[in-house]
């Protein structure tokens, strides 16, 4: 368990790049599932792409956020490294943030509750398009994970969280949900709804989040109409038949299950 941080997030509003472009996509959530951890775009190649988002490392070694132009991954305790250009990825999700929509926040019991909320506004925004979405705010309690790197011969995603998931609770922190909705027509390129991840106001705690309580926050919310999606140039992903991919792994590895 990790504690404390004061409770003012005023200082960290997201610095705006001004351009707007689409969501860049590296492979395929079935891919990732299906055991495919090999990476195949560097950090460096993926952030002329966006300053903001959310993915994975080779071998799947800890969770990847992305916040204000830097990556980050997330280690085995629950603290973070600030990535390497030259490290590689197998699934990630950028975009470049902008002003747009905004929500204020007062309590927010758990991550159902915030769904519903950013569902009503995707329901008036347009549920046929992407959203990147950026939260600051002071956080009571924050449930999230990363994973251990793997070896080969790499095992499907779900076989990997049963032996080398480590979750961590994180306690009144001042800090940033990063997040992606992906509309359900697009159910397995990534995760249909909502997928998120945290990291502190310090840049030192984060995880994939499966459970949120905010008291206090404000959100960011960009609706996008372009997507690119950069396909891996390897053996696994050539002759593995993405169509097998469990939509009941995936909805455990993205929401905790």
């Amino acid at each position: 368990m990790f504690l404390s941080e004061e409770k003012d997030f005023s200082d960290i509003s997201p610095r705006f790049s001004g351009k707007r472009e689409p969501v860049y996509q590296v492979s395929t959530l079935q891919s990732l599932v299906m055991g495919n951890f090999y990476g195949s775009q560097t950090i460096k190649g993926l952030m002329e792409y966006g300053d903001t988002g959310i993915g994975t490392f080779h071998a799947v070694a800890g969770e990847l956020i992305a916040i204000d132009g830097h990556c980050y991954r997330v280690l085995g305790d629950g603290s973070i490294d600030e990535a390497a250009p030259d490290d590689t990825t197998p699934f990630a999700t950028v975009a470049w943030l902008a002003e747009g929509d905004t929500i204020k926040f007062g309590e927010v019991k758990n991550i159902d509750d915030l769904r519903e909320i950013l569902d009503d506004r995707v329901e008036i925004l347009g549920v046929n398009h992407i959203y990147i979405v950026r939260i600051d705010g002071y956080f009571p309690m924050v449930a999230a994970r990363t994973e251990l790197p793997q070896k080969e011969p790499f095992k499907p995603f779900t076989e990997v969280l049963k032996t080398d998931e480590r979750r961590f609770f994180f306690d009144n922190m001042v800090g940033s949900l990063i997040c992606f909705y992906f509309p359900s027509y697009m159910d397995g390129v990534n995760t249909s709804g909502w997928h998120f991840h945290f990291i502190n106001k310090a840049r030192t705690l984060g995880g994939h989040v499966f459970d949120v309580h905010m008291d206090s926050g404000r959100a960011i919310l960009n609706k996008v109409d372009r997507f690119i999606m950069d396909l891996p140039n390897n053996k696994a992903f050539q002759s593995t038949d993405l169509g097998n991919a469990s939509k009941e792994d995936i909805r455990k590895i993205e929401q905790g299950g």
